[in-house]
C-alpha cells in the first residue's frame, strides 16, 4: 500500500516538473550563461552535527546538495523529487525554507515523525545545523 501511495506522489511531482518547462525555457537558459554571471563563493555554512563535518553551499541550494558536497552518507534514490523519502534528516536548525506540503505528505506516508525534513526539499538560506540520524 505504501508503494502505491508513493507511486501516486511521484506522479504528482513529475507532473509539476514538466509543467514548469515550456517554450520560454530556452530563452531563460540562454539569458543565464556562465560568462554573464559573476562567480560567487558559497556563503552558507551547513554543519552535520552527528558526522563531525561541515561544508559551504550557495544560498538557495538544497540541504541534499550540502549532504553530497560534505560526503555525508544519505540515500536519495529519487534524485530530489521528494518521492522516496530516503533523504529524511532528523533535525534541522537555522536559516532554512519552511516545510513544504509534499514533505509532510511523504513523511506521513512513511510513518516518520513530521518534525524531520527531506533534504531534497529543504533550501539553505544561512548557517544551518543538521542531525541526520534519529536519536536512539
Amino acid at each position: 500500500m505504501i508503494r502505491k501511495l508513493l507511486g501516486k506522489v511521484r506522479e504528482v511531482a513529475r507532473g509539476r516538473r514538466t509543467q514548469g518547462s515550456g517554450a520560454g525555457g530556452a530563452d531563460h537558459a540562454a539569458a543565464a550563461t556562465p560568462s554573464q554571471q559573476p562567480l560567487q563563493k558559497p556563503d552558507c555554512k551547513v554543519t552535520f552535527v552527528d558526522h563531525g563535518k561541515s561544508t559551504l553551499v550557495h544560498r538557495g541550494n538544497t540541504l541534499l546538495q550540502a549532504v553530497v558536497r560534505a560526503g555525508v552518507p544519505l540515500p536519495h534514490e529519487c534524485g530530489g523529487l521528494a518521492t522516496c523519502g530516503e533523504c529524511r534528516v532528523a533535525k534541522v536548525a537555522g536559516e532554512v525554507s519552511d516545510q513544504r506540503e509534499i514533505e509532510t505528505k511523504v513523511l506521513k506516508i512513511m510513518g516518520k515523525p513530521l518534525d524531520g525534513r527531506l533534504a531534497c526539499q529543504t533550501l539553505v538560506f544561512g548557517e544551518v545545523s543538521v542531525t541526520v540520524a534519529d536519536p536512539d
